[in-house]
């Protein structure tokens, strides 16, 4: 059994494991650091029940028990909550490698109306950030789908109240040992359909059914678990439950398939303690211990990674790019138009700007008319051909090439400067999201503008924080953005780096990574001098004076994003993944 370390609640009568904090530190293992957010009104019977299914794995587990400080728990006394306790405010900027949050008897009203939601979503917010992986439980199961995915709970007719067998739909780290079917306590009013966690790329469904919904989910990385049932309730939980309704008057019906021949004076038929034993180990092991750092302040926060034109040139790239992307995690990608292939190519941006004067000179050089037509035929055929090759070689679906025709089809009647050379960005991004099973997000719906063609950075942050709330498995193309009369707007050339720049910093995103063909900041032209190095490390001050000084590896305007929120800029290079790049951010000198 897990050795639970000793704090201040051995005064509960237990078959728990509990280990003395002086043998805990004399061991040589870092306890998981764990917070439960109990909202459940009995707290002391919530906490023996988490405690006895968190305590069935060797690790040791260093507990916290939190509460909210806008609304107070009536059903246990005020001292044992200040001994017990600490309020969520106090946990600051401490990190964990687990939290769970509990459900609360409160599942029939709107979110919104509960007392604390205001306070819960400062806690969604929180976990989010500083927290490996989050278990949410029943009702807090509901509200997070809902605060994260935006996946909405239903009332049910009659309250669900019964044991029910589920099957096992997934075979992941969370099902790890399951059988083909298992069952769980159930005991709520309300349910979230499973087509809405099965229409949902970023969710897994682990098990469910029509009748009473999702019952176990799992974001694609398991850093948000959610169960709807209770699999840490005692044999006689729903008992004491049914026998509680009866006294106060309330017509519930007895839990179904709980007990023998459904009859409530008879023996009650159990069967899901070695299920939730199970589950708790496994997402112990499985989603927090195996995955957590060593060192628990390195938890990391979702990273933002922007991948140059030569990063995402040709299918070939493209691959590189996945896997990176794979074993780093990165929730939102900013995509630029494909680069150059090899030196005697082309950017596709400079073929769109081409294009785009062609078009523009066929407008006012009337003697010129058809050989620009025939020159811009022949751009925009290249254009084509090469994005149906990155499609073709990476065997995606025919949805994407219906986009590469539309993209085409509007370049070929448009006028508009801004949104032709920007279509290399937005293709580009349509297909690597494809590839990458991630959403796709317009820069549009992002990057805004004011009337007077400047960067309008206030109305940008709310935006980025809105539409990418939900967290990872995002695509968003870089170099534009849209204006306030619905018209595209195009930063620099290098825009995208401004792109990263401004969604790492709205997110507050830890690290913010720059993939490009280079190993970081070099201190001299590679292309003169083959012996030229990348720098380590650098100051936001000191890449920005290199990059005035003409070096283009990175755009001087993105640099202000990063210096306002602090976020740390890396600067890799996606051919050798494994080289250390450049670490640019606010490094003290030895005079400081």
């Amino acid at each position: 059994m897990s050795p639970i370390i000793e704090k201040n609640f051995l005064e509960q009568k237990s078959d728990t494991f509990w280990m003395t904090r002086r043998r805990a530190d004399h061991q040589d293992i870092r306890p998981l650091k764990i917070a439960i957010l109990n909202l459940m009104p009995n707290k002391l019977e919530t906490e023996e029940q988490l405690f006895r299914v968190l305590s069935n794995t060797p690790l040791q587990l260093d507990i916290e028990l939190i509460r909210t400080e806008t609304y107070q728990s009536k059903n246990t006394s005020p001292e044992i909550l200040k001994r017990r306790y600490r309020y969520f405010s106090e946990l600051h900027d401490e990190k964990f490698d687990a939290f769970i949050i509990t459900g609360s008897p409160i599942e029939k009203m709107d979110f919104e109306e509960v007392a604390y939601w205001e306070e819960l979503t400062h806690i969604f917010d929180y976990v989010r950030e500083h927290v490996y992986s989050t278990l949410f439980l029943c009702w807090s199961a509901q509200a997070a789908l809902y605060y994260y995915y935006g996946i909405r709970k239903h009332l049910v007719d009659q309250k669900i109240f019964q044991l029910e067998r589920f099957r096992t739909l997934y075979d992941g780290p969370l099902s790890r040992g399951f059988d083909s079917s298992f069952v769980v306590p159930q005991s709520r009013y309300t349910l979230v359909k499973t087509a809405d966690i099965i229409n949902n790329r970023n969710l897994i469904l682990y098990a469910g059914s029509q009748e009473t919904g999702a019952q176990i989910v799992a974001s694609q990385d398991h850093r948000f678990v959610f169960s709807a049932g209770h699999l840490e309730y005692d044999e006689d939980t729903l008992d004491k439950e049914y026998r509680r309704d009866m006294t106060k008057g309330m017509s519930t019906k007895p839990p179904k398939n709980y007990y023998w021949n459904d009859d409530p004076d008879d023996q009650v038929l159990g069967g899901w303690k070695a299920t939730a034993n199970l589950f708790f180990s496994n997402w112990i092991n499985y989603c927090v211990y195996q995955q957590t750092p060593y060192e628990i302040e390195k938890i990391p926060k979702k990273i933002v990674a922007k991948f140059g034109g030569t990063s995402l040139s040709e299918a070939a790239q493209f691959s590189k790019v996945k896997q990176i992307i794979n074993n780093g995690k990165q929730a939102v990608i900013v995509a630029s138009a494909p680069g150059k292939r090899n030196e005697h190519d082309h950017k596709v941006t400079d073929q769109l700007i081409d294009y785009s004067n062609m078009k523009s000179e066929i407008a006012g050089l009337t003697r010129r008319i058809e050989q620009l037509k025939a020159l811009g035929e022949t751009a925009l055929k290249d254009f084509e051909d090469r994005f149906h090759e990155i499609a073709d070689r990476l065997d995606l679906d025919g949805s994407a090439r219906q986009d590469i025709l539309q993209v085409c089809t509007e370049l070929s009647s448009s006028e508009d400067r801004s949104f032709i050379v920007s279509r290399g960005e937005y293709l580009n991004a349509k297909l690597l999201a494809k590839y990458l099973d991630y959403q796709f997000i317009d820069a549009i719906d992002l990057i805004r503008f004011d009337a007077s063609g400047n960067l309008d950075g206030e109305t940008t942050a709310k935006q980025i924080r809105h539409a990418l709330k939900q967290g990872g498995g995002v695509v968003v193309p870089g170099f534009y953005g849209q204006n306030p009369y619905g018209h595209i707007k195009l930063l620099d050339r290098g825009g995208s780096d401004i792109t990263g720049s401004l969604i790492a910093s709205a997110l507050k995103s830890e690290v913010y990574q720059n993939w490009t063909d280079v190993n970081g900041v070099m201190d001299d032209d590679p292309a003169h001098n083959p012996a030229a190095e990348s720098y380590a490390f650098l100051s936001y001050e000191q890449l920005l004076e290199i990059t005035q000084s003409g070096a283009g590896v990175y755009h001087p305007d993105a640099i202000k994003p990063l210096v306002d929120s602090g976020v740390r800029l890396e600067i890799k290079n996606t051919n050798q993944p494994q080289a250390e790049g450049t670490k640019v951010g606010k490094y003290e000198t030895e005079d400081d």
